[in-house]
């Protein structure tokens, strides 16, 4: 974990208790605003666990949804028997135990870090479990860009990562 991922690993954890002693007072109280507290509870645990249970492949993938997100970019998806076209992205929440869960467009998917390998292009990834039985891809309408990807030098010796373009590939080692 980096110098970066630190800080704002600490900046959720401050956040978080600070909710923590929010709702504890807040209990008595019979308002929508206390669940909405407690929504923003479970948010704050989403955050905190892409910097603590997830893969760093699957952190650069969290991260990218994220900025298309709020580029107001969209993504495409293809699994098994569904196809969903270019959509914007409703929700990114990292679950316990590595459970990644997406909503894009009226479609949600979800995938278990540890069950699967990566296979990274400039535009998309490819996400195969690791039986080789299922398979999810996601199209980017904004590809990666080498800011991102130089934040995540540890990709290259993931062993959750199977293939990563050469491009890709380039901007990590910064050649």
């Amino acid at each position: 974990m980096g110098e970066e991922d630190t800080i704002l690993l600490e900046c959720i954890e401050e956040i978080y208790h600070c909710f923590e002693n929010v709702l504890k007072k807040a209990q008595k109280v019979r308002s929508i605003h206390v669940r909405k507290f407690e929504s923003l509870l479970e948010e704050l645990l989403s955050e905190r666990r892409a910097f603590e249970d997830i893969s760093v492949p699957a952190r650069l993938i969290i991260e990218q949804l994220l900025e298309l997100q709020f580029k107001v970019g969209q993504v495409a998806l293809e699994a098994e028997y569904l196809s969903q076209p270019f959509s914007g992205v409703g929700s990114v929440k990292i679950e316990e135990f590595g459970l990644i869960r997406i909503k894009l467009g009226d479609i949600e998917v979800r995938w278990r870090d540890g069950s699967y390998s990566y296979y990274l292009y400039p535009d998309k990834v490819e996400l195969r479990a690791k039986d080789e039985k299922t398979a999810i891809k996601l199209f980017f309408s904004i590809p990666f860009n080498q800011q991102a990807l130089e934040r995540f030098p540890e990709i290259l010796t993931s062993p959750n990562v199977v293939y990563i373009h050469p491009q890709l590939e380039k901007w990590i080692r910064k050649v």
